[in-house]
C-alpha cells in the first residue's frame, strides 16, 4: 500500500520539489512586475499593436501579481514580464470543406486502387471524403464562423526575468492556434471594426500567457486588480518653523 502511495505522491514532489531557488525566493515574496512587449519593427502601426498589448497584459497579470502601471517608476528589484512578438500577421483563410473532402476522396481512392482495391477505392474515398470534409467543416466552425472574424496569427516568446539574473524566472511560448481559441467572438455590427479586433486579439494573447504563468508557477487569480503605488513623499516642513 505504501509503495502505491509513493506512485501517486512522486509526480508532485518532482513538481513541486525541484523548483529552483531564486523562482521559490520570487513565489514567497514575489515582487512588482513591469510589463515589456517588442513587435516586430517591420510591423504597420507597431506602437499602437503594442500600446494594446501591453495594457491587456498589465490588466490580465494584476489579477495575479503586482503590477507597475504605466507612467510609474518601478520600485527597486522588479521583475519584468518580456514578450518578444515573433509573428503577427494576418492568417491564411481555412480551406473550404468541399475542397478539403474532394482532395482527401481522390488521394484515399487512388491510394486503394493502387493497393489493388479497384472496386472498394470508390467507397474508400468517398468515406474519408466526407470525415475530412466535416473535420475541416468544425474547425472552420471554431475560428473563423465562431468569432465573427479573421484572427491574426500570433507567435510569441515569453519571460519573467529578474534584473541581474542571467536565467529567468519563467519562460513559456505562444502559439497562434492557442490565441485563436482564447479569443470572443464579436457582435455583427463590429465584426469589420480593427480598433475592437486589435483589442480581442491582445485580451485573447494576455488570456494564454497569464495563464501559461499561473499553471506553471502556481500561482493563484485574486479577486481584485492590484498595482504597485510608489511610498508617499515624506511630509514638508511646516512654514514658519526652522
Amino acid at each position: 500500500m505504501r509503495r502505491a502511495y509513493w506512485v501517486f505522491l512522486a509526480p508532485l514532489l518532482l513538481t513541486f520539489g525541484c523548483q529552483r531557488p531564486d523562482v521559490d525566493a520570487f513565489l514567497q515574496h514575489p515582487a512588482p512586475v513591469t510589463v515589456h512587449v517588442r513587435m516586430p519593427r517591420e510591423m504597420p502601426d507597431r506602437d499602437n499593436y503594442q500600446k494594446e498589448y501591453v495594457a491587456a497584459l498589465r490588466a490580465r497579470l494584476a489579477t495575479r501579481l503586482v503590477v507597475v502601471p504605466e507612467g510609474v517608476t518601478p520600485p527597486a528589484g522588479a521583475v519584468q514580464l518580456q514578450v518578444d512578438i515573433r509573428d503577427l500577421s494576418p492568417g491564411p483563410r481555412t480551406p473550404s470543406p468541399a475542397v478539403v473532402g474532394v482532395a482527401t476522396g481522390a488521394a484515399v481512392g487512388v491510394l486503394s486502387a493502387v493497393a489493388g482495391d479497384r472496386e472498394g477505392a470508390f467507397f474508400d474515398g468517398l468515406f474519408w471524403g466526407l470525415w475530412a470534409g466535416t473535420n475541416a467543416a468544425a474547425d472552420r466552425d471554431r475560428s473563423d464562423d465562431r468569432l465573427g472574424y479573421q484572427p491574426n496569427r500570433i507567435r510569441a516568446q515569453v519571460r519573467l526575468v529578474k534584473p541581474g539574473d542571467p536565467e529567468p524566472l519563467w519562460v513559456a511560448s505562444v502559439d497562434p492556434y492557442e490565441v485563436v481559441e482564447a479569443m470572443d467572438p464579436l457582435p455583427p455590427g463590429i465584426r469589420d471594426d480593427p480598433d475592437r479586433i486589435l483589442e480581442e486579439e491582445a485580451k485573447g494573447f494576455s488570456r494564454v500567457v497569464v495563464r501559461k504563468l499561473s499553471e506553471d508557477l502556481h500561482i493563484l487569480r485574486v479577486t481584485e486588480q492590484r498595482f504597485y503605488l510608489p511610498p508617499a513623499p515624506a511630509p514638508g516642513r511646516p512654514a514658519g518653523k526652522e
